[in-house]
C-alpha cells in the first residue's frame, strides 16, 4: 500500500494483504475523500491511485448507474450512505464508468464503517468490490442465446461451468478441459462433488442454496485433476431461475497466485539477510514445541543468544562487515542443531534456537556448548579482514522453568543478561520455578466472557493478555527501556501470528467473512503500532490502557462471530 492511504493498514502483513486482494478496495476518510485505493481498484476502476486520490463520490468526475440502468447520483453511492449512517451497505450492485475501455464496469460494492477502537466513531469508510461484469454479461447473453457471448465463453482463458440444481455439470468451456485435463464428454457425466477436493455433496448443496439466495457468491478452493492433482481455483458463481435453475460459474486458475501468496508468507516469516525464521514464525514453532512436550511428557529448551562484541565489527568495519558476521553465526548455528529444530533471528544481533523432545537441560546445555565453540574460528570478512566474536546464552527449560510462553521466553531473557554480567561467551540455566509467582493480581483479567469457544484462538487470547500485563508489570517496577521495547515488539509479533492463525482457520473452513475479518485484522495491527509508537507522548499509563481496550475490543466485537461460526463446523 502506498503511503497516501494514510496507514490504514500499516506494516509488511498489512500492506501485503491489502495490496495482494483480488477485490477492488477504495478507502475514504471522513469527509468522503479517497485516501487510498489497493491495485485491484485501479484495474477494475481504469483509474490510476492518483486520479482517485483527494476525490469525493460526489465529484463530477464519476458517473455510475443503478442496476436499472437508471442515473446513479453520487451521494447515494454505498460509500456515502456508509458515512452518514454508520452501518454497513453491502450487495450493492452498480455501473460504474471506466474511462480505459470506454464503458461500465459493473460492480458488487460493501461499505463499511472505519471505527477508533477507543471511542467507536467513524473515521472512515472502505469499500470492497467485485468486478461482476462478465457475471452479468454471461446471464444475459445466455439468456438471449447470445453467440457472440457463447464463443467468448469457449475462447476465454478462464473456465467455464453451468451447473443445474442438482450440481450436474451441463456444459463447461475448453479452457476448463485444459485445466482439468478432462474431456469434456467426460465433465458432463460429474457433479461439483466429484470435481471440488473441499466440498462433499451436502456442503456443495449448502452453497449452491447460498447463492440461490444471494444472486452470486465469490469464493476459494481446490479442484481435483483428472490425475488426482490439486490446483487452487477462484470460482465466482451467480444464479439464474431459468430452465429449472442454473448457475453460471467462472473457475479461473490460481497457481500463479498462490505461488506469490507463499513467497509472501515466506518475505513476512523470514529474515532477509539470514533466511532465519523471524519473531512471528518464532512464536508459531515455540508454540508447536511446547505443546508437542506437553502431549508426550518431554521437554523443550530455548535458548536466547546475544553475539559479544559485535558491535565492534560494525564500528570498524561496517555494516556489510556486520551483516557478513551474521549471516556466518546462522549459518554455523544451523550445523549446531538437528533439521527439525529452530534457529531464529529476533533483530540485530539477537538470536533464539528453540530445540524440542529433551530429556531435561543436560542435552540444552550440550547444544549451548557446541554453539559457543562454533564461534571459535575466526569469520572471513570483506577485504581480507577476519574477527573473532562470542556469544552469551540464557538458557529456559518447559515445563521445568514455565509452562506459559511469555513466561519462558522471560526467564531465558533474564539467564541471558544474567550470563552477561557474569562473563561472556558462556551460557545461564535459568532457576526461575513455573508456577511460583502468582497472577492473581494481574492487571488485565482473562474470564469466560472473552471465550471464543476455539481453543487454540483461547489460548492466544490468553497469551496476549498474560502479555499484556507482563508490559504492565516492567512499566510498574521502572524496568529499562530497552527491555520494555523488546516486550512491546514481543506483543507486536505475536499479534501478527494471532492473526494468521485465525486467517488459517478462516481458509480451511470456508468462511463467509474472510474478507472482511482480514481488513478488520489489517486495520487493528496499524492502531496496535501507532499506539505503541505513542509510549513516549502520551505517558505509559494511558499507552497500557489504549491497549488494554484495544485488546478486549478485538476479543469481543472482531472474534466471536468467526467462533460461533467454527463451532457450527465441529471445531472447539
Amino acid at each position: 500500500m502506498t503511503k497516501e492511504g494514510g496507514g490504514v493498514l500499516d506494516g509488511p502483513l498489512g500492506m501485503a494483504i491489502f495490496d495482494s486482494f483480488p477485490s477492488g478496495i477504495v478507502v475514504q476518510g471522513t469527509d468522503g475523500k479517497i485516501v487510498a485505493a489497493n491495485p485491484a481498484a485501479e484495474k477494475t476502476l481504469g483509474l490510476t491511485l492518483a486520479q482517485m486520490l483527494g476525490v469525493t463520490s460526489v465529484g463530477p468526475g464519476w458517473r455510475a448507474l443503478r442496476a436499472d440502468g437508471s442515473p446513479f447520483p453520487g451521494e447515494d453511492h454505498p460509500a456515502m450512505v456508509a458515512l452518514r449512517s454508520g452501518h454497513a451497505v453491502r450487495d450493492v450492485v452498480m455501473g460504474v464508468y471506466n474511462p480505459t475501455t470506454n464503458d461500465y464496469t459493473w460492480i458488487n460494492v460493501n461499505a463499511i464503517p472505519i471505527r477508533d477502537a477507543a471511542t467507536g466513531s467513524v473515521q472512515g469508510v472502505y469499500s470492497a468490490f467485485e468486478d461482476i461484469t462478465r457475471q452479468q454479461q454471461a446471464e444475459r447473453a445466455l439468456r438471449d442465446k447470445d453467440a457472440e457471448f457463447r464463443i467468448a465463453v469457449q475462447t476465454s482463458s478462464d473456465g467455464f461451468w453451468i451447473v443445474d440444481a442438482t450440481g450436474k455439470i451441463l456444459e463447461v468451456n475448453e479452457a476448463y478441459c485444459k485445466q482439468s485435463g478432462y474431456s469434456r464428454d467426460e465433465l458432463l457425466t460429474l457433479s461439483i462433488a466429484d470435481l471440488d477436493y473441499f466440498f462433499k455433496s451436502e456442503e456443495v448443496a449448502s452453497r449452491m442454496q447460498r447463492i440461490v439466495q444471494n444472486g452470486a457468491e465469490r469464493f476459494v478452493s481446490f479442484h481435483r485433476a483428472k490425475d488426482q492433482r490439486r490446483w487452487p481455483v477462484e470460482v465466482v458463481a451467480s444464479y439464474s431461475p431459468t430452465g429449472g435453475g442454473r448457475f453460471y460459474c467462472f473457475i479461473k486458475d490460481q497457481t500463479e497466485q498462490h505461488s506469490s501468496a507463499e513467497l509472501i508468507w515466506h518475505q513476512a516469516n523470514f529474515d532477509r539477510l539470514t533466511d532465519l525464521p523471524g519473531r512471528a514464525l518464532f512464536f508459531d514453532r515455540l508454540s508447536q514445541e511446547c505443546s508437542a512436550a506437553r502431549r508426550n511428557g518431554r521437554q523443550v529448551a530455548l535458548l536466547f543468544a546475544d553475539l559479544d562484541a559485535f558491535k565492534p565489527v560494525n564500528d570498524l568495519h561496517g555494516h556489510d562487515a556486520g551483516d557478513v558476521v551474521l549471516q556466518t553465526v546462522a549459518s554455523r548455528w544451523l550445523s549446531c542443531v538437528r533439521g527439525k529444530d529452530t534457529v531464529a533471528r529476533l533483530g540485530g544481533d539477537e538470536f533464539a534456537i528453540i530445540v524440542g523432545d529433551l530429556d531435561g537441560p543436560h542435552e540444552a546445555a550440550a547444544i549451548a556448548t557446541k554453539i559457543i565453540a562454533s564461534l571459535k574460528a575466526e569469520i572471513v570478512l570483506p577485504h581480507d579482514l577476519t574477527c573473532n566474536v562470542g556469544v552469551s546464552l540464557g538458557i529456559a527449560m518447559y515445563p521445568t522453568n514455565a509452562v506459559e510462553m511469555d513466561s519462558l521466553l522471560s526467564a531465558a531473557d533474564k539467564a541471558m543478561y544474567a550470563c552477561k554480567a557474569s562473563g561472556k561467551s558462556s551460557f545461564c540455566l535459568s532457576d526461575v520455578v513455573a508456577g511460583k509467582s502468582s497472577h492473581s493480581a494481574d492487571w488485565m483479567a482473562f474470564n469466560d466472557s472473552h471465550l471464543v469457544g476455539v481453543a487454540e484462538i483461547d489460548a492466544q487470547h490468553r497469551q496476549l493478555v498474560r502479555m499484556v500485563n507482563d508490559i504492565n508489570d516492567n512499566i510498574s517496577v521502572n524496568a529499562e527501556q530497552p527491555h520494555i521495547d523488546r516486550l512491546f515488539d514481543g506483543l507486536m509479533n505475536f499479534t501478527i501470528h494471532h492473526f494468521q492463525t485465525e486467517h488459517r482457520f478462516m481458509l480451511e473452513y470456508h468462511y463467509p467473512g474472510t474478507t472482511a475479518h482480514d481488513l478488520e485484522h489489517g486495520k487493528l495491527t496499524a492502531e496496535l503500532r501507532q499506539i505503541i509508537q505513542k509510549m513516549g507522548s502520551e505517558g505509559d499509563l494511558l499507552v497500557l490502557q489504549k491497549i488494554k481496550d484495544w485488546l478486549v475490543t478485538h476479543i469481543r466485537k472482531s472474534d466471536k462471530a468467526l467462533g460461533r461460526f467454527l463451532n457450527e463446523k465441529g471445531v472447539h
